[in-house]
């Protein structure tokens, strides 16, 4: 893994508990809570519009051992309550699975894109909520058709975007919650995946 990714990893970690810090005495309820709709529309006129940069995940080496993989991704927040993420990997999304089968399968499907609400609740430095929706696949494995289901965790101040404005640097980051196969909740997600959006405007 390059050292700059390294550092890139190392800032993201350390900007979570920065941002968890602010956001523990959210309750994690409604989106925009505490800000004016002055404030929300000032947010979006600093952040909203296009980007692209990298997308960080974990993924695991032939012999076993863990590391950071890094692809080009880009995004865009269109309003001040939507984030969407183009062209999402299947590829990352199968790093988090442990039953073979599946992990192969997924890693093989079409990109998809992913939409995300978000919630402004900071405003210097602007810091966000990041709400995915639930993403779905039609696969073919173990000789069957099957529906899988990915969700993410939502309101939850650990999934999270912040901008730096010293930097003109956003980051995002979301969090895997459980793995669907034809509408039953399954045990082939990893706890706590993580996937890391950084990009400079």
């Amino acid at each position: 893994m390059k050292t700059k990714q390294l550092f890139s990893i190392l800032f993201c970690c350390l900007t979570a508990v920065c941002v968890t810090s602010c956001l523990s005495g959210d309750d994690d309820s409604d989106s925009n809570q505490g800000l004016s709709k002055a404030e929300v529309a000032q947010c979006f006129l600093t952040i909203g519009g296009n980007y692209t940069g990298d997308l960080l995940y974990l993924a695991t080496s032939p012999d076993g051992t863990e590391r950071v993989d890094t692809l080009a991704g880009s995004w865009y927040i269109p309003t001040d309550s939507t984030l969407i993420i183009n062209e999402f990997p299947g590829k990352v999304l199968a790093e988090g699975v442990s039953y073979p089968a599946l992990k192969e399968a997924l890693a093989e499907a079409p990109n998809q894109m992913l939409k995300c609400w978000i919630g402004f609740v900071e405003t210097s430095p602007i810091q966000f909520l990041v709400n995915p929706s639930v993403l779905e696949y039609h696969l073919h494995y173990d000789g069957n058709d099957h529906k899988v289901q990915i969700v993410f965790y939502t309101y939850n101040t650990y999934s999270f975007g912040y901008y730096d404005a010293s930097l003109n640097e956003l980051m995002v980051k979301i969090i895997y919650a459980t793995l669907y196969v034809d509408g039953k909740e399954t045990s082939y997600l990893n706890p706590s995946q993580v996937v890391l959006l950084s990009t400079k405007k």
